[in-house]
């Protein structure tokens, strides 16, 4: 390849899950001498440097009624917002991570003769990916897809783009329950979980006061629930942090004893890498139930304790945590199986990737 920079479009929707990777990948691509543009929706916009970033419409076609028709259309003009896009800043490749807004860029991809290659950050294949499916070169997993693809020749497990500072966590010992403290990390994801909010701080009141005596609290909760929670720590005199969002969060998986965590495919790769002991707690109105599906990953590996939203109470959860913490046999046990089903150099499997197909391209 010459000295010139090539681009590559990264068509991606605007939530974390989608975006993440995207970003990871994008911070490589810079560093082999790619220009990286997104195609993403406006929820994007605000993580992205707008000068590299394109706002995409899309939309469902699984509703009904005059909202089918309404999103078809967007998926149509969007179509035509990606052509224009592609062609102008005369894109090599593409790369899409799901999300509704990465299908009318592979369409127009594939329109322009532009080659292009999806990512699957789950266990369970997008329903955008699933389209984008026939209309690319190769799909990237981060995981052995649970339903396997007839063409298995297309498929090629790299792993999951995160931040290298969750792998240099993990690649540190992991020694629980051995300091001073007790700490828990619980992540409600992009959506804050309320129903986390409700029950796991009055499951640690519960708690033995001798290891109430000793925890300390990371929790990341919605906006609107922040001062309940902080009323409530307070009140059960416990030393805490609560916020809706925590910047550098890899510093926060490594003072933690224990992650109570959703399963959304980059924060279980983040735990992973980051080698800690999990209790994975799946969004039940997840697409296709993914979020169970990596959950049951982790249970089926002994990497992970996974508890079904319907079943989470507050003595179902007392009794977990009162079995995990007191137990560091297992809660190491937990950690090494989680940090084995972590793919390194994820990033770097992804950019070989598109170096192969472009190579190929100009030959």
């Amino acid at each position: 390849m010459s000295d010139s920079l090539i681009n590559i479009g990264l068509a991606c929707g605007g939530s974390g899950g989608h975006i993440s990777p995207a970003l990871t990948l994008a911070d490589n691509l810079r560093k082999n001498k790619f220009n990286p543009h997104f195609f993403t929706d406006i929820r994007g916009v605000h993580l992205i440097n707008p000068n590299s970033c394109f706002v995409i419409l899309s939309g469902s076609p699984s509703v009904k009624g005059l909202k089918k028709f309404y999103n078809i259309m967007k998926l149509v003009i969007g179509i035509f917002q990606s052509l224009y896009h592609l062609y102008k800043n005369r894109i090599s490749l593409v790369i899409g991570f799901g999300g509704y807004t990465s299908v009318p860029t592979v369409i127009a991809a594939k329109i322009l003769k532009i080659p292009s290659v999806i990512h699957e950050q789950n266990k369970i294949l997008g329903r955008a990916n699933k389209f984008c499916l026939f209309l690319c070169e190769k799909i990237a997993l981060s995981f052995d897809l649970k339903i396997k693809l007839k063409n298995t020749r297309k498929q090629i497990l790299t792993g999951n783009p995160i931040s290298k500072a969750f792998e240099k966590v993990g690649d540190k010992q992991y020694y629980p329950l051995s300091k001073k403290r007790i700490t828990l990390l619980i992540i409600g994801g992009s959506q804050g979980a309320k129903i986390f909010s409700e029950i796991l701080p009055k499951t640690i009141e519960l708690l033995p006061q001798k290891i109430k005596n000793k925890i300390y609290v990371y929790h990341q909760c919605r906006y609107e629930d922040k001062e309940k929670i902080i009323k409530f720590y307070n009140k059960i005199k416990i030393d805490f942090k609560v916020e809706p969002f925590f910047d550098k969060i890899y510093e926060y998986f490594e003072e933690s004893d224990l992650i109570i965590s959703r399963s959304g495919g980059s924060t279980i790769t983040e735990i992973a890498a980051a080698r800690r002991p999990s209790i994975l707690i799946p969004f039940p109105y997840s697409t296709d139930n993914h979020q169970m599906e990596n959950a049951l990953e982790f249970k089926s590996r002994d990497a992970a304790i996974l508890i079904e939203q319907s079943k989470l109470n507050e003595k179902y959860l007392l009794k977990t945590l009162n079995k995990l913490l007191t137990k560091k046999e297992l809660l190491s046990k937990m950690a090494k199986k989680a940090r084995s089903i972590y793919i390194k150099d994820s990033s770097r499997q992804i950019l070989d990737l598109v170096k192969t197909i472009i190579k190929g391209r100009l030959k």
